[in-house]
């Protein structure tokens, strides 16, 4: 149940996640998301003195943004980047995942 993930360990969380996901046919991809929600997501700079801010604001450019928001989409880049999977374009301009099945979360 949910309330019993919520005293799972990182690690034991993810292991759930793996097999969940196994089970269905849908792919998990493991990224490392060390400094994803302490970089900008417009220049790249690494903004190391944060503290606990919501809210991240690049002393470089000044762009500003949700560090939740900032760490998923880094997150996701780093993903695509290293080449963890790969987006093929259809003819219909969609993108879709390559030997990979995109679930949407509904709940």
């Amino acid at each position: 149940t949910a309330r019993q993930m919520l005293t799972w360990s990182h690690y034991r969380f993810k292991l759930h996640l793996k097999q969940v996901a196994k089970k269905r046919g849908v792919a998990v991809i493991d990224v490392n998301e060390s400094y994803t929600s302490k970089t900008c997501t417009k220049c790249g700079h690494q903004h190391s003195k944060l503290g606990a801010s919501k809210i991240f604001k690049c002393p470089s450019c000044g762009h500003e943004h949700d560090r939740d928001w900032g760490g998923a989409r880094n997150i996701m880049i780093r993903a695509l980047r290293d080449g963890s999977f790969a987006l093929n374009l259809s003819v219909e301009g969609i993108a879709i995942a390559s030997d990979v099945f995109v679930h949407r979360c509904t709940a």
